[in-house]
């Protein structure tokens, strides 16, 4: 890990951990652009709230410093790097699927139908686990059309 990403604690809590590593306003949601859809690319991630290079190239080192992601040069395009989750960064996912939710729920200006936040408080285990297999098979944009009632992952909000 490079000195500049060495990663100060401030106490042993779980908690506090996680959010060292990455509790700012773009890491989840690079991580979110790798696991929910599939996004590989620098000039792919969170295209709609546009992230500052500077910024997005700073996160990407952490993530990857932490072992949450990995990258590898593109075999087609030499100049461009494939960024890709760990383990680690796999088992982020349902951390993501509980903060969708919750968004969701309480979002006045949430895209998803009402039948499906309707859902969240009687069915809250059940779609977790749907909104997992999805992710874990490669499918959570069509998951997200069918199941939450939401267009292309390109509208996201």
């Amino acid at each position: 890990m490079k000195e500049s990403q060495h990663i100060k604690r401030r106490s042993d809590c779980p908690i506090s951990f996680g959010l060292d590593v990455f509790g700012d306003k773009w890491t989840l949601l690079i991580v979110r652009d790798i696991l929910l859809y599939d996004r590989k690319h620098f000039r792919d991630f969170a295209p709609n709230e546009r992230i500052a290079s500077n910024i997005l190239t700073d996160r990407l080192e952490r993530l990857e410093s932490a072992g949450i992601i990995e990258k590898r040069q593109d075999s087609k395009f030499k100049n461009q790097f494939i960024y890709s989750a760990t383990q680690k960064g796999k088992d982020l996912a349902p951390i993501l699927a509980e903060m969708t939710l919750w968004g969701f729920q309480y979002d006045p200006k949430t895209p998803a139908s009402k039948k499906y936040i309707n859902a969240i408080k009687t069915k809250h285990a059940t779609l977790i686990k749907r909104m997992l297999k999805a992710v874990a098979d490669g499918a959570f944009t069509q998951h997200r059309a069918r199941e939450m009632g939401i267009g292309k992952a390109s509208n996201l909000k």
